[in-house]
């Protein structure tokens, strides 16, 4: 029922466990075949903060399962509202966003080596007509992929469809729950689920089979485009081509623009404004996002990243690693306050905190209970602005709670009465 060659001997694979009935069938799938395969099975389940209570009793049942299961499991709790509200994203992408920072900071924390999500065909086929709607490029109508992530993200139910798995869970008995999300159709992918793909269903026979066929035939030839496209690139520079060569020009440049952080914040829009500097003159520069920029160089255009911005927030999840321009910046649990680093008390953190750069009205409580203006702290450390503005810090809207790496608010600080503390490791990169 799945692909059995996306495992290695002693790989930990980590089943992303909503409590839903795919991955519930994924799970008891893997434990099943676990032997025969030599993989260790593990969990991770991520409470989105969107459904109150429900949400919270989903999570219960997932660890009630793992421990019936005798699952090891990971449990993280993010809050896709105010990531969503402060990021302009929807609630699908931030979603999203999210659970896959999770599983990153799963993967880095050594939990797992692979992450198991149980995506099958139909949500294959839906992606695919939700990218075309959007009028996305062959790359989005190539659908899921079956492994992504260098080999992290895997997709075992990929070729299944939702009827069989529907009937695995009923002929194992299996227990569930159901996200009564995924009954709005306010969201497009439900939309695509509920109201367009029955439709088509009706007037098409096997319209998901060919939808399937169609998303690895345009994966064939999407490879075919990006390994030539990979001509054209000289570390971040993209050299340009006449025009029967611009689908190649745009894959070389949203490559290097990707190794930069530009993944899904591009639009058709920024690719033609970066051919049309083909035609400028040197030195001509246009911003894009993530504050990279790209700016044309005799025959190439050249991509940069700059400053941060303050529009940069980082959600927190712990444990995690978030990689800004100039910093890295990882939070761990310790067992006690050890070597160098920033501590505070896990419990005191607000759930709506978040890493950004430093604003105007921004303030902290410093040592000794007193309050005082970010800008003041910073002269009070002899810090000079030019290298203050680009310091990570943890706030709740204007009340800085951490300023990295240098001091820690009183209202976070390890005290006696701490039952988890947390370790602030802040790099400057290139030291």
């Amino acid at each position: 029922m799945f692909t059995k060659s996306l495992f290695n001997k002693k790989d930990i694979v980590a089943v992303a466990l909503s409590g839903g009935k795919d991955s519930v069938c994924l799970l008891h799938l893997l434990i099943t075949h676990a032997l025969n395969l030599g993989i260790t099975v593990k969990a991770i389940n991520v409470e989105h903060g969107i459904r109150g209570e429900s949400s919270l009793s989903d999570s219960q049942f997932v660890k009630d399962l793992c421990k019936k299961f005798n699952v090891e499991l990971k449990t993280y709790s993010v809050n896709v509202p105010f990531f969503a509200s402060q990021n302009g994203y929807s609630e699908e992408q931030a979603a999203r966003i999210l659970r896959y920072e999770c599983f990153d900071n799963a993967l880095i924390d050594g939990f797992c080596n692979k992450i198991a999500t149980a995506h099958h065909s139909d949500d294959n086929a839906e992606t695919v007509l939700f990218n075309l709607f959007r009028g996305s490029a062959l790359s989005g109508v190539c659908g899921i992929k079956e492994i992504s992530e260098n080999g992290k993200i895997i997709r075992p139910l990929l070729n299944c469809t939702r009827e069989q798995i529907e009937e695995y869970v009923k002929q194992n008995n299996l227990p569930f729950v159901h996200d009564e999300t995924n009954d709005l159709t306010n969201y497009s992918r439900n939309y695509i689920r509920k109201e367009i793909m029955p439709v088509i269903a009706s007037r098409f026979n096997g319209a998901k089979k060919a939808i399937n066929r169609f998303s690895s035939l345009a994966s064939l030839d999407e490879k075919l485009l990006c390994n030539l496209a990979e001509n054209l690139i000289d570390g971040n520079s993209v050299t340009f081509t006449d025009e029967l060569n611009l689908p190649l020009f745009n894959r070389a440049c949203l490559k290097v623009m990707q190794k930069l952080g530009i993944t899904k914040d591009f639009e058709s829009v920024h690719l033609t404004a970066l051919y049309n500097l083909k035609h400028n003159q040197t030195g001509k520069r246009i911003e894009l996002k993530k504050g990279v920029v790209a700016y044309k160089s005799r025959n190439k255009v050249v991509f940069e990243k700059q400053e941060e911005t303050k529009a940069s927030v980082y959600s927190i999840t712990i444990p995690c690693k978030i990689e800004t321009a100039r910093y890295t910046v990882v939070l761990e649990k310790v067992d006690q306050m050890q070597g160098e680093g920033l501590f505070f008390d896990k419990d005191k953190l607000p759930k709506n905190a978040v890493l950004r750069f430093r604003n105007t009205g921004d303030t902290i409580i410093a040592f000794g209970g007193k309050t005082k203006t970010l800008k003041k702290f910073f002269n009070d450390k002899k810090i000079d602005a030019r290298i203050s503005k680009n310091m990570p810090i943890i706030a709740m809207e204007n009340h800085v709670l951490a300023v990295c790496p240098i001091d820690i608010s009183e209202d976070i600080k390890v005290d006696e009465t701490t039952k988890d503390i947390i370790k602030i490791t802040c790099l400057r990169k290139g030291e």
